[in-house]
């Protein structure tokens, strides 16, 4: 399964160390993004955001994929801080959060971020890495 892509960068905030290599994994094996890579905390990513916002926006990922549920700074967390920061990107940035829950209540929550692109739940295989690209980023395979 190949994607044709425009996508130049992935971002994974999780602190699964083995989900981020299977993502990353697959991410390469689909070329869904020409990078790809991976914080195992909330606060990491932020701060990655923040420093491509002043060095080099042209470096902020164009995918982020977001896991709920992570120590010292939740997805919840993040998204607060997040929105703060988002205005200054100067381009559109695809969150997606990426959780195990299929809790209603943390999809309707992630509904009312207009932030959030939409609510994967793992795995991130290389099918749903397919239905993404198709859907929000027009391009079959």
């Amino acid at each position: 399964m190949i994607i044709m892509t425009a996508i130049h960068k992935a971002l994974i905030i999780d602190d699964d160390e083995i989900n981020n290599f299977i993502c990353i994994r697959n991410i390469k094996e689909t070329n869904f993004a020409k990078e790809a890579s991976f914080c195992l905390k909330g606060e990491e990513g932020l701060t990655q955001l923040k420093e491509a916002i002043e060095n080099d926006p042209k470096e902020l990922p164009d995918v982020i994929f977001l896991d709920i549920n992570m120590p010292m700074m939740n997805a919840w967390d993040f998204l607060k801080e997040y929105q703060t920061i988002q205005p200054d990107f100067g381009k559109k940035v695809h969150l997606f959060i990426l959780s195990s829950s299929v809790y209603q209540k943390d999809i309707d929550k992630s509904g009312h971020y207009d932030v959030v692109t939409d609510y994967i739940i793992k795995p991130l295989n290389k099918d749903k890495l397919s239905q993404i690209h198709a859907k929000y980023f027009g391009k079959t395979i």
